[in-house]
């Protein structure tokens, strides 16, 4: 389990934060569950929920979570170093929506990663556990995000 606020794990901030708190964290097995619980509040709520599709934001900011967790367990002290989604792999939705003031589990366990990519099985399971969503993600973290950005615009 960690202390550390998202604030510190992750570059988003709401209304872009979407998962509300790390549930818990396993250095060992590189595997983090958030959690996230359904409300008006949150950025793409409509029509009593927020739509499926929602899913692969909520596993990139638990993997994105992942990562933190493991830079500051490693090296505490360092601040989380941003990434990128590449894509999804493999993703299935067994839901429409995730459904007004439901909670859900969301898990990344980290796969592969060397040191600016990442790849990672991530799973939502709602509060009966059941598993309503599934994918496989893939992430690059460049070593200095700012010039990453810098050269694209030149491109």
């Amino acid at each position: 389990m960690t202390n550390w606020p998202l604030d510190e794990l992750i570059p988003h901030r709401p209304p872009m934060r979407l998962i509300d708190e790390v549930e818990s964290f396993d250095a060992e097995r590189k595997r983090l569950v958030a959690r996230v619980t359904i409300s008006d509040r949150q950025l793409f709520f409509s029509e009593g929920g927020v739509p499926s599709w929602a899913a692969i934001e909520y596993m990139a900011q638990t993997a994105a979570a992942l990562v933190g967790c493991y830079d500051k367990h490693v090296s505490p002290g360092r601040s989380a170093r941003p990434g990128l989604l590449l894509g999804a792999r493999k993703m299935a939705l067994d839901l429409d929506r995730f459904e007004d003031g439901k909670t859900y589990r969301v898990t990344a366990e980290n796969e592969f990663c060397d040191s600016d990519a990442a790849a990672f099985a991530c799973e939502i399971e709602d509060e009966d556990g059941k598993v309503v969503a599934t994918a496989n993600l893939n992430a690059y973290r460049p070593p200095d995000f700012t010039d990453f950005l810098k050269e694209q615009v030149k491109a």
